[in-house]
């Protein structure tokens, strides 16, 4: 439980928070996903409308993030996800869409009780003998009680799920395949891989649909985040249901909350500060600390890290909640962006850029060194920028050198994966908070900082168990070895695919002209063949008069002359032809199955 020495004094006066309206829950109608369609076209003819007479981008963004939310349900999540495609959309639509929040909405008191009591057998008495009926928040999936164990005598906080929700999910799901089939069909960005972002909403429905997938991510942070001194809220296993989530309720004061109040009211906000010991730069970089050790040793990670999701404490003490965005990355990706994240922060930017082109899910077929010199060129600008302390935090942020990357990626039709745009969702999702308490953090300092504690914990870790520190130091060589030998090959490997796509473009291109040439060969054949077969036509035809009748005489003559004396060698040019044109069709299957077969090797 969070210590009593830890709670900080209140920063929003209690009755000052704006009640959650209730409004009554209906099943969803059976017209819904017409009717979603029928938005997105109206949607559609918009964005012509933008795009034909270059109205207000910013405008138009606003209006697809508030179609959403108005939408609410599965959209909020999808949304969501379209804004991690950073790497090609809008900035302006990205940025609109990161900020998605479903319209706060509760439903009646009296329905949440009935969920909570069939979900857990009994009457809401037996087990809470204190429930709050009025919700303290409320979100997209649910809304959140504030209610005492009557055995644990502890408060707790109970997320409820809202009715219907798998159905309204069911609906939505179908209109975004349909959209998805849509896009495909229309071949719309077909390098973006679509059908991996509608994975990534099947996910997000999943685990939205059920609370025990939080309930678990919640366990499993609160053990590891221990280590980081971030506080995370206990889980009330026994109470938990796919449609019933029970935590600790913890005392704290929103960073959203801090944010808003250091800007209205900064007297009360630097009163607040002296009166719990509270360092902005501190705490910023514990977030920043925590976040990358979360993301390069941990490989657990919270994933919406928002000044909504971080809690204040007293000391400069952070806590986090709302883990239902938990992510991880699989482990041979997570190392070639661990090895991304160090050549950074030690400027060795040429392995920077290869590592980008590593990361990337897709690779066109040219050559990469012009591709290479330009994400350098990138690099080296903003490890430039993170010098000049007078330039705003956002020309010096990690989210905006991931952002400039992947537009010259992009530019070179160079698709990013999933995984990458997930790191760097929540790195941005971040700065919100970074860029308030911490404007002047220099990134590069702060990861070799993250990457020297990591060292010294594996050093301890092997010092606990050897004892012995000359032992110790030889084990630590022996280990780094194969590492430098893994980052070596894989260095190695990413020069040799880089060769790879130059030598599959320029066999593109020669297979394609060698083609074209294959093509001019048979045509030519086959306008020989009609010469010689007129000729013969000519030599029987009678009659002719007119402006071509000379030329017919001439032909009908030639061939008359070579068919009476020997037809045989006329036959054998026919023969030949015939011959010629059945080997450069098989030429031209060749050089087709040859280049298919060059771009699959290439792909895998």
């Amino acid at each position: 439980m969070l210590r009593a020495s830890w709670i900080p004094s209140p920063l929003v006066p209690p009755g000052s928070r704006a009640a959650v309206p209730i409004v009554d829950t209906a099943r969803p109608s059976r017209f819904r996903s017409a009717q979603v369609v029928a938005h997105f076209l109206a949607l559609g003819v918009s964005l012509v409308v933008l795009l034909v007479t270059r109205g207000d981008e910013d405008r138009f963004a606003r209006r697809v993030r508030e179609l959403f939310e108005r939408l609410g349900g599965l959209w909020i999540k999808a949304g969501q996800v379209i804004a991690l495609r950073v790497d090609f959309l809008p900035a302006a639509l990205c940025r609109e869409l990161s900020q998605l929040q479903s319209q706060a909405m509760g439903f009646p008191g009296h329905v949440a009780r009935a969920i909570v009591e069939d979900e857990l057998g009994g009457p809401l008495e037996r087990w809470f003998d204190v429930w709050e009926e009025h919700p303290v928040a409320a979100a997209s999936i649910g809304q959140v009680y504030r209610a005492r164990l009557r055995e644990e005598q502890a408060w707790v906080a109970v997320k409820v799920q809202k009715p219907y929700s798998a159905e309204l999910f069911a609906h939505d799901m179908a209109v975004i395949e349909w959209l998805v089939w849509l896009i495909n069909r229309l071949h719309v960005y077909p390098h973006m891989k679509w059908a991996d972002g509608l994975d990534e909403v099947r996910a997000i429905m999943r685990e939205e649909l059920d609370f025990n997938y939080e309930a678990g991510a919640t366990r499993r942070m609160r053990k590891q985040l221990r280590a980081h001194g971030v506080y995370v809220p206990k889980v009330y296993l026994p109470y938990c249901t796919a449609r019933v989530l029970v935590l600790e309720f913890l005392e704290m004061v929103l960073m959203a909350d801090y944010l808003r109040v250091s800007r209205d009211d900064p007297a009360r906000a630097a009163q607040w500060r002296e009166d719990n010991g509270f360092r902005p730069a501190l705490v910023g970089r514990r977030l920043i600390h925590s976040f990358q050790r979360q993301m390069l040793e941990d490989n657990t990670y919270h994933g919406d890290m928002h000044p909504g999701n971080i809690g204040l404490l007293r000391n400069s003490r952070i806590a986090l909640i709302d883990f239902g965005s938990t992510s991880f990355t699989e482990a041979d990706y997570l190392q070639r962006f661990r090895l991304l994240m160090r050549t950074l922060a030690t400027g060795e930017f040429a392995k920077s850029a290869d590592l980008c082109l590593m990361l990337c899910a897709s690779l066109p077929p040219i050559d990469l060194a012009l591709v290479h010199h330009k994400v350098v060129n990138v690099i080296q600008a903003w490890a430039n920028r993170t010098w000049v302390r007078q330039l705003a935090f956002h020309d010096k942020s990690m989210g905006t050198l991931t952002m400039h990357i992947m537009q010259v990626l992009l530019g070179y039709r160079c698709t990013m994966e999933w995984a990458w745009l997930r790191l760097h969702r929540a790195s941005s999702t971040l700065d919100a908070s970074i860029i308030e308490l911490a404007p002047g953090i220099d990134y590069r300092k702060i990861t070799s900082a993250v990457f020297a504690r990591a060292a010294r914990r594996r050093l301890e870790a092997i010092v606990s168990r050897v004892g012995a520190r000359r032992a110790t130091m030889a084990a630590v060589e022996a280990l780094q070895q194969p590492a430098r030998l893994q980052e070596y090959v894989a260095l190695q490997a990413t020069l040799i695919r880089r060769q790879v796509q130059v030598f599959r473009g320029f066999a593109g291109l020669a297979g394609s002209t060698l083609v074209s040439a294959v093509n001019v060969g048979r045509l030519l054949l086959v306008l020989q063949v009609g010469v010689v077969l007129a000729a013969a036509a000519a030599a029987s035809a009678s009659g002719v008069v007119g402006a071509g009748a000379r030329v017919t005489q001439w032909l009908g003559a030639l061939a008359a002359e070579a068919i009476a004396s020997d037809p045989r060698p006329l036959l054998v040019i026919l023969g030949i032809d015939v011959w010629i044109w059945c080997a450069l069709s098989r030429l031209r299957r060749s050089i087709g199955d040859g280049t298919v077969q060059l771009h699959r090797q290439g792909a895998l």
